[in-house]
C-alpha cells in the first residue's frame, strides 16, 4: 500500500506545487501588468496634461498676437481717416485763403509774404497734429516689435523708415509751399509731389507685405 501511496503522494505534491508555482508566476506577471498599466495612465496624463497646456499657451500666444497687429492696423486706418478730414477742414481752407490772397496781391511782394506768413502758421498747426498721431503710432509700433517674429519685425522697421521719410518731406513741403509759390520755385513743388507720390506707393506695397508676414506668423503659431 505504501508503495502504491508514495508515487500517487509525490504526484499530488508536485502538482500542488506546480499551481502554486504558476498561481505566483501568474500573480507575478498580473502585478508587473497592473504597474504598467498605472506607469502608463501615469504618463499619458502627463502627456495629455503637457498638450492641453501648450494649446492653451498657443491660444493666448495667438489671440494677444492677432489683437495687437488688429490695434495697429486699427491706428494705420485711424491716422489715415483723421489725416484725410484734416486736409478737408484745415488744408484746403488754408491754402485756399492763401491762393486768394496770393492772387490779389497782383505782384506785391510784401502782401505775398504775408500771405505765405498766415499759411505757414496754419501749416504748423497742423503738423503739430500730425506729429502727436506718430509719436502715439510709435508707441504701438514699439509693443508690436516686443512680440513681433523676425521676419514681421523686419518689415515693421521698413515702414517706420517710410513713414518717417513721408512726414519729414510733407513737413517740408507744406512749410515751404508758401515761400516757394512767392519765389515760383514750381520745380522744387513738382519733385516734393513726385516723392510723395513714390514714398505713398512704396508704403502701399509695404503694409500689403505686413499683411502676409503677419498671417503667415500667425499660421505658424
Amino acid at each position: 500500500m505504501t508503495e502504491i501511496t508514495t508515487p500517487i503522494f509525490t504526484l499530488i505534491i508536485g502538482f500542488i506545487v506546480g499551481y502554486f508555482a504558476n498561481y505566483f508566476k501568474e500573480k507575478g506577471k498580473n502585478r508587473a501588468l497592473i504597474e504598467d498599466t498605472k506607469y502608463i495612465t501615469h504618463e499619458k496624463e502627463k502627456v495629455s496634461s503637457a498638450f492641453e497646456l501648450d494649446n492653451s499657451k498657443r491660444k493666448y500666444k495667438y489671440e494677444h498676437k492677432s489683437n495687437l497687429y488688429l490695434k495697429y492696423y486699427n491706428l494705420l486706418d485711424e491716422i489715415s481717416a483723421r489725416a484725410n478730414e484734416e486736409a478737408q477742414v484745415e488744408f484746403m481752407p488754408a491754402m485756399n485763403e492763401f491762393t486768394t490772397t496770393y492772387l490779389m496781391a497782383n505782384g506785391d511782394s510784401t502782401q505775398e509774404l504775408k500771405a505765405a506768413a498766415v499759411f505757414s502758421g496754419a501749416i504748423n498747426n497742423i503738423m503739430s497734429k500730425a506729429n502727436e498721431s506718430m509719436i502715439k503710432l510709435k508707441n504701438e509700433t514699439v509693443a508690436l516689435k516686443l512680440v513681433a517674429g523676425d521676419s514681421v519685425l523686419k518689415v515693421l522697421e521698413e515702414i517706420e523708415t517710410v513713414q518717417n521719410k513721408s512726414f519729414e518731406l510733407s513737413a517740408d513741403m507744406m512749410r515751404e509751399f508758401g515761400n516757394n509759390m512767392v519765389t515760383k520755385n514750381l520745380d522744387v513743388l513738382e519733385n516734393q509731389k513726385t516723392d510723395l507720390q513714390a514714398i505713398g506707393d512704396e508704403m502701399i506695397a509695404l503694409k500689403e507685405k505686413l499683411t502676409q508676414e503677419i498671417r503667415k506668423e500667425l499660421n505658424e503659431i
